[in-house]
């Protein structure tokens, strides 16, 4: 008679355990490159939303049209909240002013994250 080799119920369990452990490695490195993209996605928007105030503080300067030194606005972008704020201070150069631009995004309830932009204008 021929001996019947049978799988136990310890292998059974622990091959489980070893697929279940590669499951979860495998879907929590999805996860972090989806979260990895999404934060990559929103630094670009903040790079062409601080572009484009850059744009619009020049063009308001070369009118030769009075702008205030400080500004704050709120913009919606693809169902995102992004906050752009903007600051021109006098530098010690004849002529030249220094402009910061600062645009945030919410992170969660309590933390958020920000870039921040500088240049200089000329008159």
């Amino acid at each position: 008679m021929k001996k019947r080799k049978a799988i136990s119920l310890i292998e059974v369990l622990i091959t489980v355990a070893i697929l279940t452990g590669g499951i979860v490695f495998v879907f929590r490195s999805f996860m972090t490159s989806l979260s990895a993209a999404n934060l990559s996605q929103n630094i670009m928007l903040a790079s062409f939303l601080a572009e484009d105030k850059l744009w619009q503080v020049e063009a308001v300067q070369k009118q030769k049209i009075s702008l205030e030194n400080s500004g704050l606005e709120t913009i919606n972008i693809q169902s995102r909240e992004f906050s752009a704020k903007y600051e021109i201070s006098p530098t010690s150069l004849n002529g030249l002013s220094k402009l910061n631009i600062s645009v945030a995004w919410p992170r969660d309830k309590r933390n958020s994250y920000s870039v921040d932009f500088s240049t200089y204008l000329t008159p």
